[in-house]
């Protein structure tokens, strides 16, 4: 009778034991969610900084039969970006987006030598720098001149990326 007993707390213990054994699909599962989980935050948004990059707001105007997003921002002329503070109107034509400001300004440059002379360079307060090639009062002139940069072969510099696009301040 002891050996029976012995060998059910035996096969008890073993299928517990057996039961406690995580399977690599539960590994995988886990490591999943904390990589998602890790994409989806981001620990400067609850800042002042991460407010100053965000932008406040994004949607799509209509003129006529030509469309273009809207991405509203603050912004301000970048100094030595070739432009003034009279140039910039409320929707701006954006053809170029950089991290570095050396990179934004060489873009800039180029357009300029292509024929491109009102191209300047703004920021937000992160900072980001935008290349605007035309800035205008009309919201519906912004959406034409994007609508003509996107139908130009020979721009000078790639466009990918969803731009052209207006910046609105």
């Amino acid at each position: 009778m002891k050996h029976i007993i012995y060998i059910a707390a035996a096969a008890a213990l073993a299928m517990g034991a057996a039961s406690c054994k995580t399977s690599e699909e539960a590994y995988r599962a886990a490591y999943e969610r904390a990589v998602a989980g890790r994409a989806d935050e981001d620990p400067l948004e609850g800042t002042v900084y991460g407010a100053a990059r965000r932008p406040l707001g994004t949607r799509v105007a209509i003129a006529g039969a030509d469309t273009a997003e809207v991405v509203t921002h603050r912004v301000k002329v970048t100094e030595g970006g070739g432009g003034v503070a009279e140039w910039l109107r409320p929707y701006s034509v954006v053809v170029g987006r950089m991290k570095q400001r050396f990179n934004a300004l060489s873009m800039r440059e180029r357009l300029v030598d292509e024929g491109y002379p009102r191209t300047f360079v703004v920021e937000t307060g992160e900072p980001y720098y935008y290349i605007v090639a035309a800035s205008y009062d009309s919201e519906a002139e912004a959406v034409a001149e994007c609508a003509r940069l996107r139908r130009l072969t020979d721009f000078p510099v790639p466009m990918r990326g969803g731009l052209p696009f207006i910046l609105k301040r």
